[in-house]
């Protein structure tokens, strides 16, 4: 059994392999429990079946695991998107695009350009938080142990500030996305649940934060043009 915090909140696990301890180091908490998540064996073969590959048990109740978290804390709020999150001054920048796009290149990227003052939130599968406070909404970047591939990301969170769909080209530019553009975007990028009820409370969340937040297009190339180009955008011409 493991139990670690996800955007904040306290979720235990009843695993029955130890790839979820190792996976979740330094994520643990000693907060009571409010959401308990066991992966039943159906569930387990169920997964196996949708995974093509010979992944272990033990990896697959990981990858299950982590399904039914998200799913569960929709009813707090919070939701799974795929992209990658990085902070810069406290501030939360989100790259959206689907595997293999350039997520990962450009979140390099802006280390490398930003250096100590960047933060990597998660690199693939960041929880999103909605937030209401007595001005409104905002919307929290929590990282997760779920974090792709490359393990980018930690026990860390910023409030975006801005939100980017990539696309590839050879002459870097930031522009905002137009709203049927934003709304057709950000659901490809969106964990969708099967249930009616969770759907309609991620349907009014994906509204909020498309009417709280900017979104841009950005279309980078593999150099730090694409990094000045986005931040100018959102900081009104300045790249630093």
């Amino acid at each position: 059994m493991v139990k670690i915090l996800l955007a904040g909140i306290p979720v235990e696990f009843d695993n029955r392999y130890p790839d979820l301890h190792e996976l979740c180091r330094g994520f643990e908490t000693e907060l009571t429990a409010e959401i308990q998540i066991r992966v039943a064996p159906e569930e387990l073969a169920q997964e196996r079946a949708m995974q093509p590959g010979d992944f272990s048990d033990g990896y697959l109740e990981t990858v299950c695991a982590y399904r039914k978290a998200a799913n569960a804390l929709l009813d707090r709020d919070v939701f799974v998107m795929h992209g990658s999150v990085v902070a810069v001054d406290g501030e939360g920048y989100a790259f959206l695009a689907p595997s293999g796009v350039g997520k990962t290149t450009q979140t390099r990227l802006w280390q490398q350009h930003f250096g100590a003052r960047l933060h990597v939130i998660n690199g693939d599968k960041p929880l999103i938080r909605m937030v209401t406070t007595a001005d409104g909404v905002r919307f929290d970047a929590y990282g997760t142990p779920w974090r792709g591939k490359e393990g980018l990301g930690g026990n860390l969170s910023a409030p975006l500030k801005a939100l980017f769909f990539l696309n590839r080209s050879q002459e870097p530019e930031a522009v905002p996305a137009d709203h049927v553009q934003t709304v057709d975007l950000l659901f490809r990028q969106l964990l969708l649940p099967r249930e009616p009820d969770r759907m309609l409370r991620l349907l009014d969340m994906a509204d909020k934060l498309v009417s709280t937040l900017p979104f841009y297009v950005l279309n980078c190339d593999m150099s730090e043009n694409s990094v000045i180009r986005a931040y100018q955008a959102v900081k009104g011409g300045t790249s630093e």
